[in-house]
């Protein structure tokens, strides 16, 4: 199985505009990459603003990049179930489906801003049991639909009509995104993880305790020399000339890595350039 190559997409940051945005996907797919990634966050609590103070709503972003691709599948890395009403979560992801061509492939996670669970109201102490819960649903629901789909947990329920049909058959690729023992217990459900940072030993040390696919959200930053990386959270990153990035990524799959989704700078200019050059440059050096 060749490695799955996914690119972060500007839907947040200071660069935010529309064509940007949707350059960069058709550029993903021009280069050969399997998958574009947008970052999910609703309205922020001031301190993490520099941040994620502009951003657009994720699926939202996800609709409007179907229309200005073809082949791209296209996700949320990740999508915080929790924060949003679990079930209209789960009918705009069967929608995004179809409107797609079935294109849809998406990490989950139970979030980690309290702030924003406040002002959106959502049950922050509850947020883990309500994604396993809403993993369960969204099995019975993909196998149920379309038609009446009938589910019942302690915090969720449905009983209801879900259509039309699913175009890719299961329902879009589901995803589970964190570092916890409790994010492994949940992608053991899915069978992809999605682990956003870790360093080459701190994966297998983790991978050791999962059958399944694993695919690393990481910053990969072009370089003259190499350097230490962090991302915009100050978070691992790799830095360096493109047979360096390649090496690095290499260890990555020795120790279980199945894929990357990439943050190639993502709020910075040249973004397009730098998706052809990794394509034309590291690319071809990978396992």
């Amino acid at each position: 199985m060749s490695l799955h190559l996914g690119l972060i997409l500007p839907n947040y940051g200071a660069g935010l505009e529309a064509e940007r945005l949707a350059a960069s996907a058709v550029a993903a797919e021009d280069a050969g990459f399997d998958s574009g990634w947008v970052t999910d966050h609703l309205v922020v609590p001031e301190e993490h603003a520099p941040v994620y103070g502009s951003i657009a709503e994720a699926l939202v972003s996800l609709g409007f990049l179907a229309g200005r691709t073809k082949r791209l599948q296209l996700g949320v890395s990740a999508l915080i179930v929790p924060a949003r009403n679990p079930i209209v979560a789960l009918k705009q992801l069967t929608s995004l489906d179809l409107l797609s061509g079935g294109r849809i492939v998406t990490a989950v996670a139970a979030g980690w801003m309290e702030g924003e669970f406040e002002t959106l109201q959502a049950p922050f102490a509850q947020r883990g049991r309500l994604l396993d819960e809403w993993l369960d649903l969204a099995a019975a629901a993909f196998e149920q639909m379309p038609g009446r789909v009938r589910w019942e947990g302690e915090l969720l329920s449905l009983d209801g009509s879900l259509a039309p049909a699913l175009v890719r058959p299961g329902g879009p690729e589901l995803w589970v995104a964190g570092v916890s023992r409790a994010t492994l217990r949940r992608a053991a459900k899915t069978g992809v993880w999605h682990p956003v940072a870790l360093s080459p030993d701190e994966l297998k040390r983790m991978a050791v305790a999962f059958e399944g696919r694993i695919v690393l959200r990481i910053g990969a930053y072009l370089a003259d020399e190499p350097r230490k990386g962090e991302d915009e959270r100050g978070r691992h990153a790799i830095a360096g000339p493109p047979e360096w990035i390649a090496a690095r990524l290499s260890e990555y799959v020795e120790a279980g890595c199945n894929g990357f989704v990439l943050n190639l700078d993502y709020d910075q200019p040249g973004l397009e350039e730098r998706v052809l050059r990794f394509a034309e440059e590291v690319a071809p050096l990978l396992p």
